[in-house]
């Protein structure tokens, strides 16, 4: 009996070997699962290269996209997503509208989100998501509209009713306004003892691009101390972190996947410690203990468990939760 021979792809004069599609794939979906979204991107590109006419990376494409701030081209890719029905349409839909909004298309996402309710397309348990983006898009463009109002469009009894992301959502949007109306709001955020240190990381960036100089008490996880937010140094600027991320991205100079990875589990720490380090560790052996997790990540490589290492996978985990 004559054995079936997997199908040879050409693309011009490139033969594309049998299963390179199926790992691109997997491949791809394993970065986004890491977030390590430029592999993805470069994974689900690759895919259009050989088949453009394969519309299961487009879902992929957006998400990856919107997270690396590409939001021209995740929106475009979107669009195509929902129009080849590829991924959760309701998802990328959401997706879709907070892309807009980050593009300021205020006006667009209004009429959509208004016809989708007229309709009843959004099913019940997505309605709260839908409104909240209304209500967003709404603040965002009032304040576009009317640059002179000097009230906050919310008050401190509204934002601590907002879930977690809701929260996080609301001070990315204050990136580009005018500040000075928030900075009450942003002070009580920092210092307020039940809030999530990722929520105070954005408020104290926030102050810091204000230029805010009063001095306030920081507290997250066991760290505490008085900070000017005026003369803070943002993660990505920061020499010790910049040398833990050297040294541990060394360690990986042959293996890709990894020294990404690394590089994302420091950066993700320093935002979220924002603005403490790692404690009394220097930065070789910061960076020592972030290789032993990323072999265990990446791996299953079993190492021994030290506080440091305890620590740095907890907070890990929270930021994944």
């Amino acid at each position: 009996m004559q054995k079936k021979r997997r199908q040879v792809i050409r693309k011009g004069n490139v033969v594309v070997f049998p299963g390179t599609l199926e790992r691109l794939h997997r491949e791809g979906r394993l970065a986004m699962e890491r977030d390590l979204h430029q592999e993805a991107v470069r994974n689900f590109e690759s895919v259009l290269e050989i088949d453009p006419e394969d519309y299961t990376v487009f879902d992929g494409l957006a998400i990856s996209l919107y997270e690396m701030k590409e939001y021209e081209r995740a929106k475009e890719f979107a669009l195509l997503a929902m129009q080849n029905q590829a991924g959760d349409y309701i998802e990328i839909l959401e997706l879709y509208l907070s892309i807009s909004i980050q593009l300021q298309q205020y006006d667009e996402v209004e009429l959509t989100i208004q016809g989708l309710l007229e309709k009843e397309i959004i099913p019940q348990h997505s309605l709260q998501k839908f409104q909240y983006l209304r209500e967003l898009n709404s603040r965002l463009s009032t304040r576009y509209e009317e640059p002179s109002i000097e009230e906050p469009s919310i008050t401190s009894e509204q934002f601590h009713q907002m879930g977690s992301m809701e929260q996080q959502e609301f001070l990315l949007s204050l990136q580009h306004q005018k500040l000075q109306p928030y900075i009450p709001l942003l002070v009580e955020v920092i210092e307020a003892e039940d809030m999530l240190p990722v929520v105070k990381t954005y408020a104290l960036m926030l102050l810091q691009q204000v230029g805010y100089q009063e001095s306030l008490a920081v507290r997250k996880y066991h760290f505490e101390t008085e900070v000017n937010p005026s003369r803070l140094v943002s993660p990505e600027e920061d020499q010790f972190i910049g040398e833990v991320q050297f040294l541990a991205k060394a360690q990986f100079e042959k293996d890709p996947t990894a020294s990404e990875l690394v590089v994302n589990l420091i950066l993700k720490y320093s935002v979220l410690l924002f603005p403490f380090h790692w404690g009394p560790y220097t930065a070789e052996e910061v960076a020592g203990e972030y290789v032993a997790y990323t072999k265990q990540l990446l791996y299953g490589q079993q190492t021994t468990e030290s506080s440091l290492l305890s620590f740095i996978r907890s907070v890990d985990e929270e930021m994944e939760s």
